[in-house]
């Protein structure tokens, strides 16, 4: 299906009217405020549908076949039928505002994590019985991708519509797309820059467990900046991650896999990540997001900086 063009204005106008863009049928040019104000009067002084009365036909002689049964549309899906639930229809409402709003654009990025793995290694028991806090690769790549978003401001922007402006914020409030029963959730770490890696990795913990327990507060869900979704974590190498707009960008994390690799001229055994970044071409350019995820695959690549920056 073809993106409805618009201008920001009739998006946020639509948006808060809660209509579809679709249903103006404009084709061929933008769809305008204007056209919105128009449609919404329109539903306004429309008058109710008159109701019919009863048709009284004469009896059909026997000789005439039979007349056809009228089968409503959705009687033809056979099957097992649930209702949609609310959690479902919300992240279907954001998931179709973001294709219909973003020009999307994806890079990706093979990094080396097998010294990243091997520090994870040497550090893990150490960290765990001091802190109490098992250390995932997420907190890493987490840090890298904070360390990142703090030199390439951009990424970690926000498109204001109605305005028509990019919105840089104060501070980075973190996103994780987190898998729960009830569907997708994505809490929000605060003031994630401030937080060391054992921090990052102690609220990823907390906040998907409440996410998970369905007790994560509506505070904890608000006010991201970017967003990392991680695939991996159920074995999936490659995405093509949804942004959560308004916000820009999106990473999307692979599993690390094992790899054969050339390095000077020699065969040797590494340890493979991919990572995929989304992001809104409108307004962020493919070299600004390449350099971003080199950035990230530096940091990655050479894990012993991350806890000094």
């Amino acid at each position: 299906m073809s993106k409805i063009l618009a201008t920001p204005k009739a998006r946020a106008m639509a948006k808060q009217a809660n209509i579809d863009l679709a249903d103006l049928k404009i084709e061929g040019r933008k769809i305008e405020s204007s056209d919105v104000e128009n449609y919404l009067n329109s539903l306004k002084s429309s008058p109710a549908p008159a109701v019919e009365a009863p048709k009284v036909e004469a009896p059909t002689p026997k000789t005439q076949p039979a007349s056809t049964t009228t089968v409503s549309p959705t009687s033809k899906l056979d099957g097992r039928r649930e209702k949609i639930a609310p959690i479902r229809k919300a992240i279907a409402r954001a998931m179709t505002n973001s294709w219909n709003s973003v020009a999307y654009v994806n890079l990706v990025n093979q990094i080396d994590v097998t010294d990243l793995w091997k520090l994870r290694k040497s550090v893990l028991e150490s960290v765990q019985k001091t802190t109490g806090i098992k250390l995932t690769f997420l907190a890493f790549i987490a840090k890298a991708i904070l360390i990142a978003l703090s030199e390439y401001p951009i990424i970690a922007a926000k498109y204001d519509e109605a305005a028509n402006e990019i919105v840089y914020p104060d501070t980075i409030n973190l996103g994780l797309a987190v898998d729960t029963e009830a569907g997708l959730m994505v809490p929000v770490i605060k003031n994630a820059q401030t937080l060391s890696i054992v921090e990052i990795a102690s609220e990823i913990v907390r906040l998907a467990k409440a996410a998970r327990e369905r007790k994560i507060k509506p505070s904890e869900m608000q006010g991201g900046s970017f967003t990392i979704t991680n695939y991996g974590s159920v074995g999936s190498l490659y995405g093509v991650p949804v942004i959560n707009y308004p916000e820009l960008a999106i990473a999307g994390v692979g599993a690390i896999i094992d790899s054969a690799e050339v390095k000077d001229g020699q065969i040797v055994a590494a340890k493979i990540m991919h990572l995929t970044v989304a992001a809104d071409h409108r307004w962020i350019d493919g070299a600004t997001i390449g350099r971003f995820a080199a950035r990230v695959k530096e940091l990655l690549e050479k894990p012993e900086i991350l806890g000094i920056l």
